[in-house]
Order: C-alpha cells, then structure tokens, then sequence
C-alpha cells in the first residue's frame, strides 16, 4: 500500500506504549535555569549582562573591546557572572556607567524581538565616554533605530576611551561635569 506521508490509508496501531510513571515527575521542568552568563559573543555583536542585588538584569547590547576594558573584562574569553553580590554590584554599576538596559530576566531581552517586534528599535541607545582623566562624562543619546542617521557606528571604531571622546563630541554628545547630573546613566 502506497504512503504519503503524513496521511495514510491504513489503520492507526493500536497498541499503547507502556505506562512510565516517570514522566508525571516533571517538576524540573517547569524551573528556569539561573542566569550566569556575564559576556555573549555573537555572531554580530558582543552582549554583556550583570545580576544586581536589586533584582532584574542589566544588559549592554553592542560593545566593543574598549567598553570591555572599562567593565574591566576580558576581550575574547566569555566570562560568567560573580558569586560574590558585592562584586556583582559593582560589575553593575560600570554597567550603569556605560548606559545599560534594565530588563527583569535575561529572558525577557532576548525574547525582546520575537514577543514585541520594534520594541528594541525605540529604546534609547545611550553612549557614553570616560575621560581617562576622571572629569565628567561625554553621552550621546539617539533611539535604537536612528543611530545610523548620525554615523553612530563611528563610535564602535574608537580604539580608547579617548578617542571615544572625541568622537561622542564630534556626534554632538553632552558634556556633564558631573556625571551625577547626566539624566540618561542611572548612576
């Protein structure tokens, strides 16, 4: 007798499979698993996470090796988040520095696109820039999906903080003095 799959003249087996009692202990099933990674090289872009006391998750989408240095991480080697909370906090607060995102899982960042298409094009793209001399803090702010209409990924190029400096100027980034005052980092 002729198959075409999935359809068939035949009739359906009618034996049952034996009964496995242990399928009904799924209770793993339903527990996520904890978010540990700290670093996420992709295949386009670098990702960085960090795990407050507070709660949620920070997430810095497309650094480069120069925001890397300020969180003070490796550059080719992904890294896992700190054991230690105090560490952690302190990993956050670098994070906040350069302008991270706020999300309430891993999960909900990475899903962003799937469950709400346009979402990640409207949030705001902060870039800021350190001085190496301590003195304030240069941030351009642009939403997601404008960037490329000010030459955004200029910045990308920067091989120092310096030079990132510069280029947040040229772009027509803020000067703060006082970094406490710059609205758009949550220091």
């Amino acid at each position: 007798m002729f198959r075409f799959w999935p359809f068939s003249r035949e009739a359906a087996p009618s034996h049952k499979p034996a009964y496995d009692p242990s399928y009904e202990d799924d209770g793993d099933q339903d527990c996520a698993e904890p978010e540990t990674h700290r670093v996420i090289f992709g295949d386009r872009w670098t990702t960085v996470y960090g795990y407050p006391s507070s709660g949620g998750v920070l997430v810095l989408p497309f650094c480069n090796g120069v925001d890397l240095t300020f969180l003070q991480l490796a550059r080719f080697e992904p890294a896992e988040r700190s054991d230690d909370p105090a560490e952690e906090d302190r990993h956050c607060a670098r994070m906040r520095a350069l302008g991270a995102w706020k999300f309430t899982s891993a999960y909900e960042f990475e899903t962003m696109e799937i469950f709400h298409p346009g979402v990640l094009d409207k949030k705001v793209l902060v870039v800021s820039a350190w001085p190496p001399s301590g003195a304030g803090v240069w941030v351009l702010t642009t939403p997601m999906g404008q960037g490329y209409r000010k030459g955004l990924a200029r910045v990308w190029n920067a091989l120092n903080m310096d030079e990132r400096c510069e280029v947040v100027k040229s772009l027509g980034g803020t000067f703060y003095e006082d970094p406490g005052q710059c609205p758009d980092l949550e220091l």
